[in-house]
Protein backbone atom coordinates (compact mmCIF):
# COMPACT_ATOMS: atom_id res chain seq x y z
CA UNK A 1 0.00 0.00 0.00
CA UNK A 2 3.02 2.79 0.94
CA UNK A 3 4.88 1.60 -2.42
CA UNK A 4 1.30 2.43 -4.23
CA UNK A 5 1.33 5.95 -2.62
CA UNK A 6 5.04 6.74 -3.23
CA UNK A 7 4.64 5.75 -7.05
CA UNK A 8 1.59 8.01 -7.22
CA UNK A 9 3.40 10.91 -5.86
CA UNK A 10 5.75 10.30 -7.92
CA UNK A 11 3.88 10.05 -10.81
CA UNK A 12 2.26 13.59 -10.17
CA UNK A 13 5.30 14.91 -9.29
CA UNK A 14 6.21 14.10 -13.06
CA UNK A 15 3.11 15.71 -14.95
CA UNK A 16 3.15 18.88 -12.54
CA UNK A 17 7.01 19.52 -13.88
CA UNK A 18 6.06 18.60 -17.27
CA UNK A 19 3.01 20.18 -17.35
CA UNK A 20 5.14 23.40 -15.84
CA UNK A 21 7.52 23.40 -18.41
CA UNK A 22 5.26 23.31 -21.59
CA UNK A 23 3.13 26.15 -19.67
CA UNK A 24 5.96 28.51 -19.11
CA UNK A 25 6.75 27.69 -23.16
CA UNK A 26 2.97 28.19 -24.40
CA UNK A 27 3.42 31.52 -21.86
CA UNK A 28 6.30 33.11 -23.79
CA UNK A 29 4.47 32.18 -27.35
CA UNK A 30 1.06 33.82 -26.16
CA UNK A 31 2.40 37.18 -24.45
CA UNK A 32 5.90 38.00 -26.10
CA UNK A 33 7.55 39.98 -29.19
CA UNK A 34 7.31 38.59 -32.19
CA UNK A 35 10.79 39.23 -34.12
CA UNK A 36 12.58 37.79 -36.51
CA UNK A 37 16.73 36.35 -36.39
CA UNK A 38 18.93 35.65 -38.99
CA UNK A 39 20.26 32.14 -39.16
CA UNK A 40 24.36 32.17 -39.35
CA UNK A 41 25.36 30.60 -42.71
CA UNK A 42 26.42 27.12 -42.12
CA UNK A 43 27.35 23.87 -44.23
CA UNK A 44 23.41 22.29 -44.28
CA UNK A 45 25.40 18.62 -43.27
CA UNK A 46 26.42 20.38 -39.91
CA UNK A 47 23.46 22.29 -39.32
CA UNK A 48 20.80 19.21 -39.60
CA UNK A 49 21.36 15.83 -37.27
CA UNK A 50 18.27 13.40 -37.06
CA UNK A 51 14.86 15.13 -36.18
CA UNK A 52 16.03 18.02 -34.71
CA UNK A 53 17.25 21.22 -36.58
CA UNK A 54 20.52 22.88 -34.74
CA UNK A 55 20.66 26.76 -35.08
CA UNK A 56 23.39 29.47 -34.73
CA UNK A 57 21.94 33.43 -35.19
CA UNK A 58 23.85 36.39 -36.51
CA UNK A 59 23.13 37.63 -32.49
CA UNK A 60 25.00 34.21 -31.21
CA UNK A 61 28.39 35.77 -32.01
CA UNK A 62 28.28 39.66 -31.17
CA UNK A 63 31.43 42.04 -32.06
CA UNK A 64 32.21 44.05 -28.99
CA UNK A 65 33.25 47.03 -31.64
CA UNK A 66 29.16 47.11 -32.90
CA UNK A 67 27.39 47.05 -29.11
CA UNK A 68 27.73 49.28 -26.09
CA UNK A 69 28.84 47.00 -23.35
CA UNK A 70 27.57 47.37 -19.68
CA UNK A 71 29.84 45.93 -17.32
CA UNK A 72 32.98 43.11 -17.30
CA UNK A 73 32.01 38.87 -18.20
CA UNK A 74 33.32 35.97 -17.59
CA UNK A 75 32.18 32.78 -19.01
CA UNK A 76 29.07 31.66 -17.77
CA UNK A 77 27.39 34.88 -16.80
CA UNK A 78 23.83 35.45 -17.43
CA UNK A 79 23.88 38.12 -20.01
CA UNK A 80 20.90 40.34 -21.42
CA UNK A 81 21.16 41.62 -24.93
CA UNK A 82 19.12 44.56 -25.76
CA UNK A 83 17.51 44.23 -29.49
CA UNK A 84 16.74 46.64 -32.03
CA UNK A 85 13.70 45.04 -34.03
CA UNK A 86 12.71 48.29 -36.42
CA UNK A 87 14.25 46.72 -38.91
CA UNK A 88 13.30 43.07 -40.56
CA UNK A 89 16.11 41.50 -38.22
CA UNK A 90 16.46 41.93 -34.85
CA UNK A 91 19.94 43.32 -33.72
CA UNK A 92 22.14 43.20 -30.78
CA UNK A 93 22.70 47.12 -29.92
CA UNK A 94 23.55 47.09 -26.14
CA UNK A 95 24.52 43.76 -23.90
CA UNK A 96 24.72 44.45 -20.03
CA UNK A 97 24.34 42.42 -16.80
CA UNK A 98 21.53 43.68 -15.20
CA UNK A 99 17.98 43.85 -16.23
CA UNK A 100 16.64 45.97 -18.78
CA UNK A 101 13.79 48.25 -18.51
CA UNK A 102 11.49 49.45 -21.23
CA UNK A 103 13.74 47.50 -23.82
CA UNK A 104 13.21 44.35 -25.93
CA UNK A 105 15.86 42.20 -24.75
CA UNK A 106 16.88 38.44 -24.90
CA UNK A 107 18.62 36.77 -22.25
CA UNK A 108 21.77 34.56 -23.09
CA UNK A 109 24.79 32.70 -21.50
CA UNK A 110 28.43 33.96 -22.36
CA UNK A 111 30.06 30.76 -23.41
CA UNK A 112 33.17 32.41 -24.22
CA UNK A 113 34.92 35.35 -25.24
CA UNK A 114 37.78 37.43 -26.43
CA UNK A 115 38.69 40.93 -27.12
CA UNK A 116 36.63 41.22 -30.06
CA UNK A 117 33.69 39.62 -29.64
CA UNK A 118 30.94 37.38 -27.46
CA UNK A 119 30.15 33.76 -28.04
CA UNK A 120 26.36 33.66 -26.41
CA UNK A 121 23.71 30.74 -26.21
CA UNK A 122 20.02 31.82 -26.19
CA UNK A 123 18.33 28.29 -25.29
CA UNK A 124 17.18 28.54 -28.93
CA UNK A 125 19.98 26.91 -30.73
CA UNK A 126 17.85 23.78 -31.77
CA UNK A 127 14.71 23.17 -33.18
CA UNK A 128 13.11 19.82 -33.22
CA UNK A 129 11.17 18.59 -36.25
CA UNK A 130 8.84 15.67 -37.44
CA UNK A 131 10.68 12.41 -37.73
CA UNK A 132 12.02 12.71 -41.05
CA UNK A 133 11.34 16.65 -41.98
CA UNK A 134 14.86 17.44 -41.33
CA UNK A 135 16.01 16.22 -44.67
CA UNK A 136 12.98 18.29 -46.52
CA UNK A 137 14.61 21.13 -44.70
CA UNK A 138 18.48 20.46 -45.75
CA UNK A 139 17.26 20.05 -49.51
CA UNK A 140 15.29 23.69 -49.25
CA UNK A 141 17.18 25.57 -47.11
CA UNK A 142 20.30 26.12 -48.85
CA UNK A 143 22.13 29.27 -47.02
CA UNK A 144 18.79 31.33 -46.56
CA UNK A 145 17.46 30.01 -43.09
CA UNK A 146 15.40 32.84 -41.29
CA UNK A 147 13.69 32.34 -37.64
CA UNK A 148 10.83 33.55 -36.09
CA UNK A 149 11.38 33.73 -32.23
CA UNK A 150 8.92 34.95 -29.39
CA UNK A 151 10.70 36.83 -26.30
CA UNK A 152 8.59 37.43 -23.04
CA UNK A 153 9.03 40.09 -20.91
CA UNK A 154 11.98 37.62 -18.98
CA UNK A 155 13.84 37.90 -22.41
CA UNK A 156 13.07 33.81 -22.29
CA UNK A 157 12.96 33.39 -26.32
CA UNK A 158 11.21 30.43 -27.37
CA UNK A 159 10.97 29.65 -31.74
CA UNK A 160 7.94 29.93 -32.91
CA UNK A 161 8.54 29.09 -36.82
CA UNK A 162 11.37 28.48 -39.07
CA UNK A 163 11.18 30.36 -42.59
CA UNK A 164 13.39 28.24 -45.43
CA UNK A 165 13.73 30.67 -49.00
CA UNK A 166 10.72 33.07 -47.59
CA UNK A 167 8.65 30.79 -46.66
CA UNK A 168 7.46 29.31 -43.30
CA UNK A 169 7.95 25.96 -42.63
CA UNK A 170 4.37 24.00 -41.79
CA UNK A 171 4.59 20.80 -40.31
CA UNK A 172 1.81 18.05 -40.33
Amino acid sequence: MENKKIFILVAIIWIVLIGGFVAVKEYTLKTGQEVLLKTTPVDPRDLFRGDYVVLRYDISNIPRKKVVVDGDFKTGDMMYVILDHSEKYAIPVRITKTVPINDLYIRGILKSSDRSSFNIEYGIESYFVPEGEGKQIERNAGRNLDVKVVIDKFGKAVIKVLIVNGQEIKFK
